[in-house]
């Protein structure tokens, strides 16, 4: 096959279809498969590069990784998002004991301890709310077009003078029902979950709402220049799945699907959705709402590592972004080789007939050593231009 663009690339992939290669995403998706600010400073010093950090995230300290590292290790995605950093996010107040927090505009505290990496939410404004609370409660505009600002620019200029394929992050982080925890708090949510749902229903209904007005603005301003957004809440632990499958599709899934829909209607786009965890059980149901590709594969958690079953077994169905190389017993820990070899058999496992988008596991850890950084995406671009031959 000749050498296709990389815009071709990823949607032949994403269409169930082989291409010359794998596609790579090397933070295409802007706080889900990028680098910790640590990595990547490790990464610029191996390789002499001093460009300036871009957080794209303050939550996760994720950095849009600069031009030389998509050329580099020959990356086909490219992100664009709206949920940047705010200043106060990226000049925090700090405590006296040297604690940094900030508040979001949803009225979360978010705070860091000393020494700690990322931020946390902290004091949920509507943990013990009522329905009327709800009500009267200060909720965003979902028709605020401030963070739109000079996204519609980028997103024609990316689409005419380059071939990447542009994967749209939206509010939240792409986030549904998790934003109800940093709300409710993490317990109070679980808790309301089955004593009182119709809470989490209500909150969950706001979220929803503002999910769809922003994405009514974003996809009418880039709807035509992006391929790919991105949507995305965690519904596994590392041993099983995070809520009863049942309450799953009867309180999360509606609103899921309602926001899906949606964007489906205003854009022809592809849907990724980010989900951790051992959440085998739920495909299905990713399916059903109409995700196209589901991010990372965590092949650490229970019933994930089995790469070869999930492909079988669901990948008529749905696509594959990530499940590259397990993040946390591999690539943190062993050698370059075995960086190399874990890569090697799951895109053995998951390339074959297309849908298989290769990227780290999560965004890439500061202990992550350098050298196993460098072989893990190199790793991507030897073993994926090489399974379709």
């Amino acid at each position: 096959m000749v050498e296709l663009k990389s815009r071709e690339r990823v949607m032949r992939a994403l269409n169930h279809k082989e291409a010359d290669r794998v596609p790579i995403d090397i933070g295409g998706m802007s706080n889900l498969t990028t680098l910790h600010r640590n990595s990547y400073k490790k990464l610029q010093k191996h390789f002499g590069q001093n460009d300036e950090l871009v957080i794209t995230s303050s939550l996760s300290q994720s950095v849009l990784p600069g031009e030389w590292v998509r050329k580099r290790f020959k990356a086909d995605c490219y992100p664009l998002y709206i949920t940047g950093p705010t200043k106060d996010q990226l000049n925090p107040n700090v405590d006296k004991d040297g604690a940094r927090w900030y508040m979001d505009e949803w009225g979360v505290k978010w705070k860091c301890p000393v020494g700690g990496l990322y931020f946390d939410p902290m004091e949920p404004p509507l943990q013990d709310c009522t329905l009327e609370d709800i009500e009267k409660y200060a909720w965003p505009d979902p028709n605020d077009r401030s963070k739109l600002f000079g996204l519609k620019d980028k997103a024609k200029d990316l689409y005419e003078n380059t071939d990447y394929a542009l994967v749209m992050g939206g509010p939240l982080y792409g986030g549904i029902y998790v934003p109800c925890q940093y709300l409710l708090g993490y317990e109070e949510f679980f808790i309301k979950l089955l004593t009182e749902p119709e809470i989490v229903e209500a909150v969950m209904g706001k979220i929803v709402e503002y999910h769809i007005g922003q994405w009514n603005l974003i996809l009418d301003e880039v709807g035509k220049y992006i391929q790919v957004v991105v949507l995305g809440d965690d519904l596994g632990t590392q041993n099983a799945p995070i809520m009863n499958p049942k309450v799953y599709r009867e309180i999360i899934k509606p609103a899921q699907k309602k926001v899906a829909n949606f964007i489906k209607s205003k854009a022809d786009v592809k849907i990724i959705y980010h989900c951790d965890g051992s959440i085998r059980e739920f495909l299905p149901d990713f399916v059903d709402i109409g995700f196209d590709a589901w991010n990372p594969i965590q092949v650490s958690a229970a019933g994930m590592d089995d790469t070869a079953y999930l492909k079988d077994k669901f990948g008529k169905d749905i696509c594959f972004w990530g499940g590259s190389c397990d993040s946390q017993t591999v690539l943190s820990v062993k050698t370059p080789e075995d960086v190399r070899e874990e890569v090697k058999r799951r895109v053995n496992d998951l390339a074959p007939g297309g849908g298989l988008v290769l990227s780290s596991i999560h965004n890439i850890q500061e202990d992550v050593p350098v050298e196993n950084i460098i072989a893990l995406y190199d790793a991507f671009y030897e073993f994926g231009s090489k399974i379709y031959k």
